[in-house]
């Protein structure tokens, strides 16, 4: 059995995510679950308050469908 470290394995890994996805690709972790089709109206109202926050402050909104 082999060990390893996880601070070299986690490079490693994402050495390799970056070599193999595009630059406007949307990584799994950020990418959206669901459409929003069923989405409750009050979460559609606090995701839009979120996102013009984020857009307020300067920084990236969460991805998300709404």
């Amino acid at each position: 059995m082999k060990t390893l470290e996880l601070t070299g394995y986690l490079a490693g890994v994402n050495a390799r995510k970056a070599m193999l996805a595009p630059d406007d690709a949307v990584l799994a972790g950020e990418s959206c679950r669901n459409g929003g089709g069923r989405r409750a109206a009050g979460k559609r109202s606090a995701l839009k308050r979120a996102d013009a926050r984020a857009k307020a402050a300067g920084v990236p909104p969460v991805i998300s469908n709404y």
